[in-house]
């Protein structure tokens, strides 16, 4: 058991994709000026979910890992199934005491997105076509996560939390033949890497180039520097 280990198992790199969508859902309020602690509270929160929920992903799947990824930290014997439940439900709560710490709104969207991790997680994935769509409202709710930065503001990011969506669920659909075609795996990575240029392009049309041009900045370097502690 190592750092390695959890940062496998949280899928750390993509981390960083959900942050930055809740840039884009703050920069769709933009107007109002959100405080920059807000704003740090927010991104903290959707890591949390997001993490909490890949960690429950992963011990929901145990038994399916063994045979189709046999060297993810639990089917290998690097975490214990019961490590991995409880990082994620502690994960998963604190996500929603951070948003809390905003507001209600933020702590209503926060624990929605926590319903649709655990539903998604506990049997929805099965199901085809509503398995996808289950991760997609995951992002959906990210997006307006970050709108919640001002409540009653939220409308604005309707749009770019849908395309977001749209973009996930293709991931999702595509990621699911993963197995029977390895090489599909480039895509994957692709379109979840493209995640945080997206957001730039969001951020740069709501607010200005140059905090578009931020947020890719910020997500990138931390993206690689995820990557390469995640498989050295």
């Amino acid at each position: 058991m190592s750092l390695k280990h959890y940062l496998q198992l949280v899928r750390a790199p993509n981390v960083f994709t959900a942050v930055t969508n809740v840039f884009t859902g703050c920069a769709a309020v933009s107007a109002l000026s959100p405080p920059p602690i807000v704003i740090a509270l927010l991104a903290l929160s959707s890591a949390c979910l997001y993490a909490g929920g890949v960690a429950l992903n992963d011990y929901c799947d145990l038994e399916v890992d063994r045979t189709e990824r046999p060297k993810r930290p639990l089917p290998s014997g690097q975490i214990a199934p019961n490590a991995a439940l409880a990082l994620a439900a502690a994960l998963l709560a604190v996500g929603v005491v951070l948003a809390s710490v905003v507001g209600a709104m933020p702590a209503l969207t926060a624990s929605a997105i926590v319903l649709l991790v655990a539903t998604y997680n506990l049997g929805l994935k099965q199901v085809r076509i509503v398995g996808p769509l289950n991760m997609g409202a995951c992002r959906f709710g990210n997006v307006l996560l970050g709108a919640c930065a001002a409540p009653g503001a939220s409308m604005r990011a309707l749009p770019f939390a849908a395309f977001m969506m749209g973009w996930v669920v293709v991931i999702s659909l595509i990621s699911a033949r993963e197995v029977a075609a390895p090489r599909l795996q480039t895509v994957v990575k692709a379109m979840v890497l493209a995640i945080p240029l997206l957001d730039g392009v969001f951020v740069g049309t709501l607010t200005t180039p140059w905090l578009g041009l931020g947020v890719v900045a910020f997500a990138l370097p931390a993206w690689l520097t995820a990557r390469r502690l995640y498989v050295t």
